[in-house]
């Protein structure tokens, strides 16, 4: 009984793992040479930040469509496009997730305790949720590049 509830702590703290070890917000850190210009970030959804540079802007991790523009006065705006990815941290949600196949397979086959067999269940469910929480939240996903920094060109 002790190892089961150990192994069910494990899968608690293993689901929803972006969502936990991420969160739900992003920082986007923009710099310029030379300093001082406009930033801003806009998103599908009317989704819109902004800051002077230098900058820490932050948006929702599931924002999607975002650019960024650098403007300043009597200088060239810069666009830079970010892309949208998936974090490594939504990937450890596999790790609980494969309890369900093996618990599965070992209760099946005969192997393994009853104890095992439920705990590797109960991961598995909690893995998949841990799936869905991140999706939920947007928290599985990573804005690429998430340090810019430009070198503004004088207007001619």
């Amino acid at each position: 009984m002790k190892r089961f509830l150990s192994l069910l702590l494990a899968a608690c703290l293993l689901s929803s793992c972006a969502t936990i070890t991420r969160g739900t917000h992003e920082v986007i850190s923009v710099d310029s040479n030379p300093s001082g210009a406009d930033a801003t970030i806009k998103c599908a959804n009317n989704i819109t930040a902004s800051g002077t540079t230098p900058a820490r802007i932050t948006i929702p991790r599931k924002a999607e469509g975002c650019s960024i523009d650098v403007a300043k006065s009597g200088m060239k705006t810069q666009k830079i496009q970010l892309e949208r990815g998936f974090n490594a941290s939504f990937w450890a949600n596999f790790i609980p997730a494969a309890g369900l196949p093996v618990g599965t397979i070992a209760a099946f086959t005969g192997n393994g305790s009853d104890d095992a067999v439920g705990a590797l269940f109960v991961a598995g469910i909690l893995g998949g949720a841990g799936f869905l929480v991140d999706r939920f939240t947007g928290a599985m996903y990573d804005h690429n590049p998430n340090v810019i920094k430009v070198t503004l060109q004088p207007q001619q």
